[in-house]
């Protein structure tokens, strides 16, 4: 597993170094640096000393700046009073979007997003009907400077499933719901990271997860031990009595729509057995039209995996390491329950202070087990 160490065993000496406009700039009070699941942009919170800012970078230089780009690196230097960017592991490089100036608390705030704001902050120009996806995101990306060597080649045109009233809708979207679209029309998932876009299969992988480890109280030990401060967990029990999505497609040419259900037989409770108060839920969804039988059922399909995998869900407060990323899974242990399972962090957030060192919150998700077979018991 990841974290073989235990915190407690560790010495730890973290340190950070905070870009401004390429050049490492002194004076951080405290920063955050939240890394959020595909589809979605990072963000950053900054806070500066004025006093300590230099005199190249100083207050009255930010407020005269009209575009300014940030990078947070993290991590344990094998020279802690010597810290360089090599041995540091980049956790966010954007752009600022808003500078706080308080004279009185002799502080300056910076926040902003990763590069994903570019995409997010302009419209779609152009319809792109006859290029295939990864030209058009190619194309999107090389106008915001984003290396491109992440995104996967695809063959099937645009149009083939943009009808037209979609394209409509589309052009009046932002470039980045016009990738996301894209992404997942073809399978992929999208996000920003540094200063390249990747646009491609889901990386995630299950073999080396990031193991929490809970260990209750014991007749040696009256308190429970663990490699978290805090750790909660939350279960939606209408997801877990099993739900069934259904899809209807209208058509433009009929007054008979498409109707698929997903799974057409959703998991139930056994003979003999108890089972939840009230009937399975179901979702119904509206889509274009004159999409096909399969199109409809694989779209029932894609929106009900979406929903299970909100069904089980855990939050933690732990020391600040730069080990756990979003495409590592995280396997929680110990517990005794049925919370201990594999779920996937849709959210990191990272931050480092004189009062509270390096500390590191994650939230996270997964579908329940016995929902994990629903999609065999059709």
């Amino acid at each position: 597993m990841l974290n073989t160490l235990p915190v407690q065993a560790a010495v730890r000496q973290p340190r950070a170094i905070v870009r401004i406009a390429g050049t490492a700039v002194d004076g951080w009070i405290k920063w955050s640096a939240t890394n959020n699941s595909y589809f979605e942009a990072d963000t950053f919170d900054l806070q500066f000393a004025i006093s300590q800012l230099p005199s190249s970078n100083d207050a009255n230089w930010f407020s005269q700046q009209s575009e300014i780009f940030i990078e947070v690196l993290a991590g344990f230097p094998s020279n802690p009073d010597q810290p360089t960017a090599g041995e540091l592991t980049s956790l966010i490089y954007g752009r600022i979007d808003t500078i706080e100036f308080d004279p009185t608390a002799t502080v300056l705030t910076l926040t902003g997003r990763d590069l994903t704001a570019a995409f997010i902050d302009k419209k779609l120009t152009t319809q792109y009907q006859n290029q295939t996806a990864s030209a058009a995101v190619t194309q999107l990306a090389q106008s915001h400077g984003l290396s491109t060597d992440q995104i996967t080649s695809t063959t099937a045109l645009i149009g083939t499933y943009l009808n037209k009233d979609q394209v409509q809708v589309q052009a009046t979207q932002s470039e980045w719901d016009f990738i996301c679209w894209l992404a997942r029309e073809e399978g992929f998932v999208t996000y920003v990271t540094a200063q390249s876009l990747y646009f491609g299969p889901d990386q995630r992988d299950s073999s080396d997860p990031y193991v929490i480890q809970w260990d209750p109280p014991t007749s040696d030990q009256a308190s429970p031990s663990a490699n978290v401060r805090n750790l909660s967990f939350s279960r939606s029990m209408t997801v877990a009595k099993g739900i069934t999505v259904t899809v209807r497609s209208p058509s433009t040419t009929s007054k008979t729509a498409t109707v698929q259900s997903y799974p057409s037989a959703p998991k139930a409770a056994q003979a003999g057995k108890a089972g939840p108060f009230g009937n399975v839920q179901t979702y119904y969804y509206n889509v274009e039209a004159n999409l096909t039988p399969q199109q409809v059922e694989a779209r029932a399909e894609k929106l009900y995996s979406q929903i299970v995998s909100h069904a089980m869900k855990f939050s933690a407060e732990l020391p600040g390491d730069v080990l756990m990323t979003l495409s590592q899974p995280i396997q929680v242990k110990g517990t005794g329950t049925a919370f201990d399972q594999t779920y996937y962090a849709r959210q990191i957030t990272r931050s480092m202070s004189s009062d509270e060192g390096f500390a590191m919150n994650v939230e996270a998700q997964n579908t329940t087990p016995e929902l994990e077979g629903a999609q065999g018991d059709q």
